[in-house]
């Protein structure tokens, strides 16, 4: 089991109650993943949550033809970030690919159980909806600004 202190060190799950906690990290398993490697891939069903606990890991999209697998690095992630937010988000599917940079240590959260969690307990699931929506939002407003600046 992951340490609830461990947990609390992440904006996603620092207003959750001691209790919530426990249980947060009852569904969340350490893993280490070496440099190069996949989490997720673009178009799969999103079914883990990710944060990232010391490493790096590349958002990156296919922009090639059908058959051809081009990627374009989007985003570069490093220790503290969330990664995989499809996991929670309807459709379920994940936008963006993601691949280690080097040796990465990570939280992994099975996406469905913690959403039965957090629809089980409304009020603390706001409080993690809250700050996930949060982390969707700066990097909208990233890749926003990188977008921008491309076409200046």
């Amino acid at each position: 089991m992951i340490s609830t202190e461990l947990l609390r060190r992440y904006p996603l799950f620092a207003r959750q109650t001691d209790e919530m906690l426990k249980q947060i990290a009852m569904l969340a398993q350490e893993k280490e993943m070496k440099a190069d490697a996949w989490l997720f891939f673009e178009g799969e069903a999103a079914k883990t949550l990710y944060l990232i606990i010391e490493g790096g890991v590349d958002l990156s999209m296919n922009i090639g033809e059908i058959g051809e697998r081009r990627i374009e690095k989007l985003e570069p992630l490093r220790d503290g970030e969330v990664v995989g937010w499809s996991a929670i988000i309807e459709p379920h599917v994940y936008t963006l690919g993601a691949q280690t940079t080097e040796d990465t240590h990570l939280i992994a959260f099975d996406g469905i159980a913690l959403r039965q969690l957090m629809d089980d307990h409304p009020d603390q699931g706001y409080y993690f909806m809250k700050e996930l929506a949060k982390v969707i939002g700066q990097r909208l407003v990233g890749k926003c600004t990188q977008l921008m600046s491309m076409l200046a």
